[in-house]
Formats: C-alpha cells, sequence, structure tokens
C-alpha cells in the first residue's frame, strides 16, 4: 500500500469512528443518559424533522431551531409537527436561553422542577416546587425582580 492509499485508509477508519461516534452520542441521548445542556450543545447530531418521520418514545429531532424527544413511539401516519403538539413531544432547552419562555406543562413528563427559570408574560420567574405544572403568578413560582 502506497503513502496515499494509507492516507485514504486513514481518512476512511476517522469518518467511521466519528460516524460511531456520533451514533452512540444519539443513543445515550435518547436514552436520557445525557443532560440537556450536552444533548443541545451537539445540536446537529439530530436529523431535522420531517413529515415521513417515524421513532420510538425518547427519539429526539430538529425542529424550528429547537431539538424535541418524542414522548411516544410515532409510526406511519402519526407524525406531527413537534414545535405545534405539545402532547407528542416534548421541547429540550436551550442552556444559552437563562430564561426561556414558560410552555404550559400537559405531564409529569415536561414539569418544572424546583429552581427552573422561566419568562412569562414578561416576567422572571422561579419553580419552588417539583413536578410543577401551574402557570407562573398561580401557584409555585417566585417572581424575580
Amino acid at each position: 500500500m502506497n503513502s496515499r492509499e494509507q492516507g485514504r485508509e486513514f481518512g476512511r477508519a476517522a469518518r467511521q469512528g466519528r460516524d460511531v461516534a456520533a451514533i452512540t452520542f444519539a443513543h445515550l441521548a435518547q436514552t436520557e443518559a445525557l443532560d440537556d445542556v450536552t444533548i443541545t450543545e451537539n445540536y446537529d447530531l439530530f436529523p431535522v424533522w420531517d413529515d415521513n418521520w417515524t421513532g420510538r418514545a425518547g427519539s429526539i429531532v430538529q425542529d424550528d431551531g429547537q431539538l424535541f424527544r418524542s414522548i411516544h413511539n410515532i409510526g406511519a401516519g402519526q407524525n406531527t409537527k413537534p414545535s405545534t403538539t405539545p402532547s407528542m413531544w416534548a421541547r429540550i432547552g436551550n442552556p444559552a436561553e437563562e430564561w426561556p419562555e414558560w410552555i404550559q406543562p400537559i405531564g409529569a413528563h415536561d414539569a418544572y422542577q424546583m429552581g427552573d427559570k422561566v419568562t412569562h408574560n414578561g416576567r422572571r420567574w422561579i419553580s419552588t416546587h417539583n413536578g410543577n405544572v401551574w402557570q407562573p403568578g398561580v401557584f409555585g413560582w417566585a417572581e424575580q425582580t
């Protein structure tokens, strides 16, 4: 094998290693072995959602500049746009956004935890309870001034 062939072989091996690492990372993210900050820092490793997407509960996709985790197994004919269907998808937060906009949780899988920060109606709030599904200003939130 000449040096040019060796270079090609090393390049191919490096690409394969990178592909294996990306697949391993996606698997760890989808089984919730990684935290949301680590997941969002590697946004580009996840597929862009489209109308033909199917997958298992826990699968992660990109949609409208955000990452979403499927709550249910999604088969043919069941697929819905993640950014508009919170009953099927949970948004994975952006770590660069310290005070993200509050989104109404629909269950335990996306409820706010104690210490979570949100913005709601132009005001900043911190959750004072785990499993918080209430709107800020109603119950379970402390306003930050």
